[in-house]
């Protein structure tokens, strides 16, 4: 922000139509118009002006088209945060007029909170990503289902896992009544459905991650596969934009919020304002991390006596969080952590540690 532009252009972007308004220097509105969302149209209007000037934007669901219409047109532009400029820009009486001014004049002010910009390949990653995890998401709620119908009529199947090769053979030979059976047919068809969605969008995701410089860095990290090191790929895109590693632990939504008044201080939940997918991933990963890394085990081990499972996995997820941004600066794959003494109690029962595991531990 420190180039200085003649005009100042902020953008209430709607789903049919944009609130556009221009400011001067001097925080003076020039004139206030709405579009249809043409790329055609907004390139005459910005054609017209004729000045330098850039343009602010919210960050909203349909940000893309104009983020790449900017970019071919070779115009600066800002995203802003709208949950962070609510706080600043607030008021009892709004509208589309003075949202788009109100983006415009914190802008000229330097004090837009602006949010990053991924790129084009990086946008389509995470959208490849995303709908894998939407799809498995699916599959879960079929499951679930077919779990609640045989929960209901009194069948126990004598695997724990009955989508597999045995328990669908097994519920093949079971006497369920004609519509238990079309019900549970159905779901089973909508699960094979939604498998294959998700196996064709695994190979594309795969064909995007397996050759970038990251994939064997995050790969080396016990839990770690290939969707999860293509998720953190996706939503990190540049570990430059984090300048301490306690801002990655914020971003990753596994930081706990703060309450502090005079001399007491409160420590709250983890933070939700943050990247639900990298802390999905991380979460998920530290449930294995735990069994593979002699240090994070004794740690976690530790933790869950005191505080219990679910709190101890994600302390874990926040220290691996940690790893993984000093790992991405400085190029480096993963390597064990050494054993706190204060992790483990005299009768406590931890699992044997081999030497070969011990060589070469570290703490990030």
């Amino acid at each position: 922000m420190d180039k200085k532009y003649d005009l100042e252009i902020g953008i209430d972007l709607h789903n049919n139509f944009s609130q556009v308004a221009v400011v001067d220097t001097e925080g003076r509105t020039v004139s206030c118009a709405r579009f249809p969302n043409s790329p055609d149209v907004l390139g005459k209007f910005f054609d017209s002006l004729g000045e330098s000037y850039r343009v602010t934007f919210e960050s909203t669901r349909n940000y893309f088209w104009l983020a790449d219409f900017l970019n071919e047109k070779g115009i600066s532009f800002i995203m802003s945060n709208p949950f962070l400029n609510r706080a600043i820009a607030n008021i009892h009486a709004k509208n589309d007029r003075y949202d788009a001014a109100i983006l415009a004049n914190l802008t000229r002010s330097n004090m837009i909170a602006s949010c990053f910009v991924p790129s084009k390949p990086i946008r389509e990653l995470r959208e490849l990503v995303r709908c894998r995890m939407s799809i498995m998401h699916q599959q879960t709620v079929f499951k679930n289902r077919i779990h609640a119908l045989l929960a209901k009529y009194n069948f126990n199947g004598p695997y724990q896992y009955i989508f597999g090769p045995n328990g669908r053979e097994w519920l093949q030979t079971q006497k369920f009544s004609p519509l238990v059976k079309e019900l549970i047919e159905d779901s089973l068809d909508s699960i094979d459905y939604l498998r294959s969605k998700a196996d064709k969008l695994y190979e594309k995701i795969k064909r995007r991650v397996i050759k970038h410089p990251w994939y064997k860095i995050l790969a080396s990290v016990p839990g770690i596969g290939l969707v999860h090191a293509a998720t953190l790929i996706a939503e990190i895109a540049d570990i430059s934009r984090f300048p301490r590693v306690e801002s990655f632990v914020r971003y990753s939504g596994l930081s706990v919020n703060t309450f502090a008044s005079a001399d007491k201080i409160h420590y709250g939940h983890i933070n939700k304002q943050s990247n639900y997918y990298i802390r999905t991933a991380l979460v998920e990963a530290s449930q294995l991390i735990v069994r593979k890394d002699p240090g994070l085990s004794a740690f976690y081990r530790y933790l869950k006596g005191l505080k219990g499972h679910g709190i101890a996995t994600v302390a874990v997820a926040r220290k691996l969080s940690r790893s993984i941004y000093f790992m991405l600066k400085k190029q480096t794959e993963y390597k064990y952590r050494k054993i706190n003494i204060a992790w483990v109690k005299p009768n406590a029962r931890i699992t044997a540690i081999s030497t070969k595991q011990m060589a070469g531990c570290n703490v990030y």
